[in-house]
């Protein structure tokens, strides 16, 4: 080696040992978090909000009182409200309303904070990774080994993306024990920085408190040496204060709210499976698939954590601070679920994230220490099944949102005068009223335009009164739109709303908006649209085969909500194929078509009534819509419109010519295109 190589070395070493690490190290570190920030922020606003993010839209919403007393107000759009409160306390909220105020409420900024909290998980586990190693309890490269793994993390990719606090909870057990521990070591700053990552800890969360134990341990190992008395002491506060907040936190949920039977009271064998997959894999896996993953992380980690207390001296350096970030954590939960079931699932024990990412760093460390080989292989697997587990995030149909956007766009160009739209459940009125056309639906009721909506079940009324009240809305629309989430089904466990539906309404249309998804949309009428002996009002047919009783149009309230159009349709003859038409709007100047206004292509009901099925004799109304367009308006602005009507075989788009055409009807020069009055306001029902 050369004098300068040496030189080089020589003072590598000697800024390492003053904190400073090389720049080589600096820039892996530099890469990693950006590493995570790319990932976490790649698509941060591509999924939708699940009902659970709506309460955080509506939370960080609020005036500031409500946001910070949690309150939650539900509504069904009838008027019936409730008073709930959040089950989380305030912090992470207060910086999502300081975001939304400043930036809006798009997905992106609702996800702003938990992703940046997932980005800065690296450095905080890295920082950790040098204190531990500083004092002689990690192996050399264990911070390094944190960080990659940390910036990899299927489990806070998930919940870096989602407008929950998860990953905020994460990141705070692991900087308040960071600055507890430099307090300990450095004095008085780092006591205020503790001071304050604690508060914000516990006002983010109340499982906080189960890591109290562990910090009152902390200070009391500390003082024990100087004085016994102020060490059990501290550790007496530390459980007094858990006890406090655990207290208020059971008051809040339970007492006040009747919360609480969405917890579950699990046993361990259920426990430590979810967890160790959870801070393994995440949550996109089948863990019975990946459970040899999963123990390849769990013994990593474990070696980790038996590494850090295989000494006294390790012990007294505080080497058993890591392994407790993650066991004292469960243990208390265990202890708390003998009294009272406190467990959803891992995402609200993320806390001890961290503490598992730390350990399994520790372990690759532990591993290089003899055979470097050794640590790259088994560091190899576990990062091949993260990167398995992030694929599977991203493209796995299993692990999207619902697809409320997609229902808004479906209804964005279909609700139309005399429509009624009733929602399943009013819990989840806030992510409706986010994705779907509501706003239209309420500028066209100032309008005057006879619309209803109303979130299902109501929020007050026994059920005899509710039926009563569905039956007279839809005694008075001309379709019912039905949209149903089941992502809370509290309100109506036993499906009384789908009964009632299908018993007294003629259901024609139903979309579910992807195979895993709870979301659906279905489309009713009042009652069977199949009528016999009806008069013809125009006597128009399509190849002597298809006839046009009548068509009516209702009446252009706004550009943005769609125009109602009434067909009546007859078969001349048995229809052996399927025909689809083309509805338009279109201005026309001597007698020919020249501009489209607004379009509509399809079999009639999509397909639920197809003219197969269509018998001689029978008048088939089908209420359909032309999409929201510049309406022309009545009079002589309206003369120079028509509505178009053409009719083809769907299998081969063969048009049937018109051959007939009578009732103030005409056929355009292609003789292929049935020509309508524009009347507009002509009923639709």
């Amino acid at each position: 080696m050369s004098r300068e190589e040496w030189r080089l070395r020589d003072s590598d070493s000697m800024a390492e040992a003053r904190g400073v690490q090389p720049t080589w190290v600096r820039l892996a570190l530099l890469a990693l978090i950006l590493v995570a920030m790319g990932r976490v922020f790649w698509e941060l606003g591509a999924k939708n909000l699940w009902w659970d993010e709506s309460l955080s839209l509506q939370r960080a919403e609020s005036p500031w009182a409500g946001l910070l007393a949690g309150r939650l107000i539900l509504y069904d759009g009838q008027g019936g409200t409730l008073t709930t409160h959040d089950q989380h306390p305030f912090f992470f909220f207060v910086l999502q309303g300081l975001l939304v105020r400043l930036a809006g409420n798009s997905e992106f900024v609702l996800r702003m904070v938990s992703a940046m909290a997932a980005t800065l998980l690296v450095p905080a586990v890295w920082v950790w990774g040098r204190l531990m190693a500083r004092r002689g309890v990690f192996a050399d490269g264990a911070a390094l080994w944190a960080a990659l793994l940390a910036s990899l993390h299927p489990f806070f990719l998930w919940y870096g993306q989602e407008a929950r606090p998860y990953a905020l909870w994460a990141l705070l057990a692991l900087v308040s024990t960071y600055c507890l521990l430099r307090a300990t070591e450095e004095g008085r700053r780092w006591w205020a920085g503790y001071a304050l990552a604690l508060a914000l800890f516990l006002t983010s969360h109340y499982y906080a408190v189960f890591l109290l134990p562990v910090h009152g341990l902390v200070v009391a190992a500390w003082l024990w040496g100087r004085s016994r008395r102020w060490a059990l002491a501290a550790m007496g506060a530390a459980l007094a204060m858990g006890a406090a907040v655990s207290s208020f936190a059971y008051w809040a949920i339970v007492t006040r709210d009747r919360g609480g039977a969405n917890f579950d009271k699990v046993t361990w064998g259920i426990l430590f499976p979810d967890l160790l997959n959870a801070f393994s894999l995440g949550l996109s896996v089948d863990i019975t698939q990946v459970w040899l993953l999963d123990l390849l992380f769990g013994a990593v980690a474990l070696a980790g954590a038996l590494w850090s207390v295989r000494s006294r001296r390790t012990l007294a350096a505080g080497g058993w601070v890591a392994p407790a970030l993650v066991v004292g954590p469960v243990a208390v939960l265990l202890v708390a679920m003998r009294i009272f079931p406190a467990y959803m699932n891992a995402r609200h024990m993320s806390l001890i994230g961290g503490g598992m990412i730390l350990l399994a760093g520790a372990g690759l460390a532990l591993l290089g220490r003899g055979r470097r080989w050794a640590a790259a292989l088994v560091a190899l697997a576990m990062v091949a099944g993260m990167g398995y587990s992030t694929f599977r995030y991203f493209t796995v149909e299993e692990y999207e949102k619902d697809d409320f956007a997609g229902v808004g766009r479906y209804l964005d160009g279909r609700i139309a005068a005399g429509d009624l739209l009733l929602l399943k459940s009013p819990f989840a009125w806030r992510v409706f009223e986010y994705y779907l056309p509501l706003d239209t639906v309420d500028a066209a009721r100032a309008a005057g335009a006879p619309l209803a909506r109303y979130g299902v079940p109501l929020l007050r009324g026994d059920w005899p009164d509710q039926e009563a009240q569905m039956a007279q809305w839809a005694g008075q629309a001309r379709r019912i739109w039905y949209v149903r989430s089941n992502t809370h089904p509290y309100a109506d466990l036993e499906g009384r709303v789908e009964t009632w539906l299908e018993q007294h309404l003629f259901r024609v249309q139903e979309l579910s908006f992807f195979s895993h998804s709870s979301l659906q949309a279905s489309l009713f009428l009042p009652e069977v649209p199949v009528y016999e002996d009806v008069t013809p009002q125009i006597d128009a047919a399509f190849g002597d085969l298809i006839l046009l009783a009548d068509a009516q149009v209702g009446t252009p309230y706004t550009d943005d909500l769609a125009l109602p159009v009434t067909l009546y349709w007859q078969a001349a003859q048995a229809i052996p194929d399927h025909y689809k038409y083309v509805l338009k709007l279109v201005e026309v100047v001597d007698s020919a078509p020249v501009a489209d206004i607004s379009i509509t292509e399809r079999e009639p009901y999509d397909g639920a009534i197809p003219t197969i099925y269509w018998g001689p004799g029978q008048t088939i109304v089908e209420y359909t819509e032309l999409p929201p367009a510049h309406w022309p308006k009545t009079g002589a602005d309206a003369a120079r419109y028509r509505i178009a009507l053409q009719v083809y075989r769907a299998d081969t788009l063969e048009k049937l010519p018109v051959t007939r055409a009578g009732g103030g009807a005409s056929v355009a020069p292609d003789g292929q295109t049935l020509l309508l009055p524009y009347a507009p306001g002509g009923g639709g029902r």
